[in-house]
């Protein structure tokens, strides 16, 4: 085809080309002009005020005794790690008209500012002495931009911003350090906000009531300017988990905005353990419970059973029905014998299992510790890891026990026991001796500066006493001294015997 339209273009006259010619280099730059001028990209428009942020505030704890003061703390955080699972927060249409009417307000009053200031510099430069013809380029300079910043004005009034409906959720910086600072006095709610850079903050107090704990939080938004949301309870130091969540359940729904999402999961195996994004959430069969909309990730795992971790999504307002089936490992069985004809007894890690021959089952990829031992002190030791070992001995293992300690360790662990007693014996008896001499010594002086002979008796029989403290403590040291030369003299002969053999 190529070669065709080739042939006819050069049989064509001059005037035919350069009549084409133009053609195609009139549309080619006809295309370029309407791409130039082209202004819809497809793309959406851009939003503002993406993210809405919330501070926490300390509890007020002062009306607390200071044992229970801690509390406040311990709460403050749960608090924290719920608000933790919101991912977006649903706008109504007050808080949308509020931050719009904001945005519009700030656009606007940027542009003027702008204006204002570019208008006060034209109006100074009648006074700066420069040249004319250099004032006539300065002058024509600025008006050009104070032409384009009175159409920006215009624009800035004109075109309304376009503010996210779903932002997205934050903590503070100071939220999600465990920093929480003291609670703002009426009247500077909303300065409070402006400080901390948030669209709203959490506050509350923590009192005694009759011998219970009783809570009340408040959440300030600045769209409203006062506290949107109240929430309060009466609870018993032992009840504070299952109110804490009740509480953070109810916090979250509220600062979401958004319908909560239920989930019901059943698992198998029962005693499957379900953790969502970390947390305990049950074992067995959970739900339905509600779960603030966004993305979570679910974890099952059970003993003997593979683990299984998936992301999820939760949609607002839905219920998500899951059925986890958990994998049971493969195993592998094997005959754990030995060629001793005493009875032997099997532990598997500490767990007493029986006797061999004993039949075992071990999972695969996992590592299982097996101890054998006989009433003469014979032992044996095996790692074994799964079904791969159990075929490679065909199903039977047969371990050779090994003596237990010899006549010459036996001698060195007898000598260190000895050796620590003599050594915990000394220092028992070495502060019982200066104590008792030192009451004898009060006495003595007593008996001496008044010369009561009444106190003669009570005197010499604690100065016996202490001189038989003394004796006994330096017995004590003494045999401290033998024993830690006999240790060492035995542990060198039992190095060497073990040495030869």
């Amino acid at each position: 085809m190529l070669v065709l339209n080739k042939r006819v273009f050069l049989t064509t006259s001059f005037s035919t080309r350069v009549y084409v010619l133009l053609i195609l280099l009139g549309s080619l730059v006809c295309g370029q002009v309407q791409a130039w001028g082209k202004t819809d990209t497809g793309e959406p428009p851009l939003t503002q005020n993406k993210e809405w942020v919330l501070a926490i505030t300390a509890l007020d704890v002062s009306a607390l005794p200071l044992s229970q003061q801690r509390f406040g703390e311990v709460i403050t955080r749960n608090l924290v790690d719920a608000l933790k699972r919101v991912h977006h927060r649903a706008r109504t249409s007050e808080e949308y008209l509020y931050y719009t009417h904001y945005a519009w307000s700030k656009s606007q009053a940027t542009a003027a500012k702008t204006l204002v200031a570019k208008r006060a510099e034209r109006d100074n430069l009648l006074f700066a002495g420069e040249p004319r013809w250099k004032y006539q380029k300065s002058l024509k300079t600025l008006d050009k931009a104070i032409q384009d910043l009175e159409e920006a004005l215009a624009q800035a009034e004109a075109e309304v911003p376009l503010i996210a409906g779903k932002p997205v959720f934050k903590l503070t910086d100071n939220a999600l350090k465990g920093s929480f600072p003291p609670p703002p006095k009426p009247g500077g709610e909303y300065r409070f906000c402006v400080n901390q850079e948030a669209d709203a903050f959490l506050t509350g107090a923590l009192a005694e009531f009759h011998g219970r704990l009783y809570i009340a939080l408040k959440l300030y938004t600045r769209y409203t300017g006062s506290f949107q949301y109240e929430d309060s309870s009466i609870f018993s130091s032992d009840t504070i988990v299952l109110v804490v969540e009740e509480l953070a359940n109810r916090l979250v729904d509220a600062v979401s905005e958004a319908q909560p999402a239920s989930l019901l999961v059943h698992t198998t195996p029962e005693e499957a353990i379900l953790l969502l994004d970390g947390s305990f959430a049950g074992q067995g069969e959970i739900g339905p419970k509600e779960y603030p909309p966004g993305s979570i990730t679910m974890e099952s795992f059970a003993d003997n059973h593979q683990p299984l971790s998936m992301p999820l999504e939760l949609n607002e307002g839905e219920l998500a029905e899951l059925y986890i089936n958990l994998q049971p490992l493969s195993r592998g069985s094997l005959t754990i014998t030995t060629p001793d004809e005493d009875a032997t007894k099997v532990y598997q890690g500490a767990l007493y299992q029986g006797e061999t021959p004993l039949p075992v089952e071990i999972p695969r990829k996992e590592l299982e510790y097996f101890q054998l031992e006989t009433s003469e002190g014979k032992t044996a030791s095996v790692i074994i890891r799964g079904p791969e070992q159990a075929e490679a001995n065909q199903g039977s293992l047969s371990l050779k026990l090994k003596p237990g300690h010899s006549a010459e360790e036996k001698q060195v662990e007898k000598s260190r026991r000895r050796f620590y007693s003599a050594y915990g014996r000394f220092w028992i008896a070495l502060p019982i001796a200066f104590v008792v001499g030192g009451i004898a010594t009060a006495h003595i002086n007593a008996y001496n500066r008044t010369g009561n002979p009444d106190l003669y008796d009570g005197a010499m029989t604690r100065y016996y006493v202490s001189i038989g403290t003394r004796i006994v403590a330096g017995v004590a040291l003494a045999e401290t001294f033998y024993r830690i030369f006999r240790y060492i003299r035995t542990g060198g002969e039992g190095a060497a015997f073990l040495a030869k053999q």
